[in-house]
């Protein structure tokens, strides 16, 4: 019994002892001043991590930006080299370029000059002045062009005047109304005069020229009266629509260069 009693105190004093270590812990856990250096500790460590990894990254950036500034700087010199080629030549190669230039500009200014010579001047939705050649420019010398030939385009309401494929001149022309031009291929006939007149139809012309049947579908004048004046009605159709009856129409000056100029044999092509 006596042992049993001794026993229970040393228990008791042991569960005294480890009551006091567990409060001192936790007084000194529970303590910021002794749990400073522990904090500090772990702070110094995080930023000197932090340094080493900031250290090992930043040359890896700066060489990938170094590059990333050679190869835009590259790109953009060959950017520049292509929009402003002159900035990167010698003063021959400007001058080479320049010579290019005015070339390419005059030969554009001869192709416009040519295609205005071969039209006639002028809306075709006007009347026109049947009384001028169509265009300002000389008539083709048939001698110079073996080729020559007639092309009426009832469409266009149009005389080329070709040699091969080469347009030589434009007329106006007013060709039959209701599809009475005949269509094909025909040759300049031997039938050609100063006038005529048709009492049946009332009206006459100047300057013509057969091209079918012998006299009678003809190239002529815009259409006169019985006293050999100009009927205006009928010739302000020139150029812009349809007004005979078969023959083609043209201004005087037309009229008497093929009466007077183109050879008999001549093609005369209708389409």
């Amino acid at each position: 019994m006596a042992t049993k009693g001794k026993d229970m105190a040393v228990w008791g004093l042991d569960s005294k002892r480890l009551k006091r270590r567990v409060l001192a812990m936790l007084r000194w856990l529970l303590d910021p001043v002794r749990r400073t250096p522990v904090v500090v500790t772990s702070a110094l460590l995080t930023l000197l991590l932090t340094v080493m990894i900031v250290n090992l990254i930043q040359p890896v950036d700066a060489a990938h930006a170094e590059r990333s500034a050679d190869a835009s700087a590259s790109s953009t010199s060959t950017v520049s080299a292509r929009q402003f080629p002159k900035a990167h030549h010698s003063g021959k190669s400007e001058s080479s370029s320049s010579s290019a230039t005015k070339r390419h500009t005059k030969e554009q200014d001869e192709e416009q000059t040519k295609v205005r010579k071969t039209e006639p001047a002028g809306a075709s939705a006007q009347p026109v002045d049947w009384l001028k050649p169509s265009q300002q420019v000389d008539y083709p010398d048939p001698a110079a062009h073996p080729g020559l030939s007639l092309e009426v385009s009832l469409q266009d309401q149009r005389v080329y005047v070709r040699d091969g494929s080469e347009l030589l001149y434009t007329m106006y022309a007013s060709t039959g109304m209701n599809d009475s031009t005949p269509r094909g291929s025909f040759r300049i006939q031997a039938e050609r005069g100063d006038h005529f007149y048709n009492p049946g139809e009332g009206m006459g012309a100047r300057y013509y020229t057969s091209f079918l049947n012998h006299g009678v579908f003809l190239f002529h004048s815009v259409p006169t009266d019985s006293k050999g004046g100009f009927i205006k009605e009928e010739a302000d159709m020139l150029g812009i629509r349809p007004g005979s009856h078969g023959c083609i129409r043209l201004t005087v000056p037309d009229a008497r260069w093929i009466m007077q100029s183109v050879p008999t044999g001549t093609p005369v092509v209708i389409e």
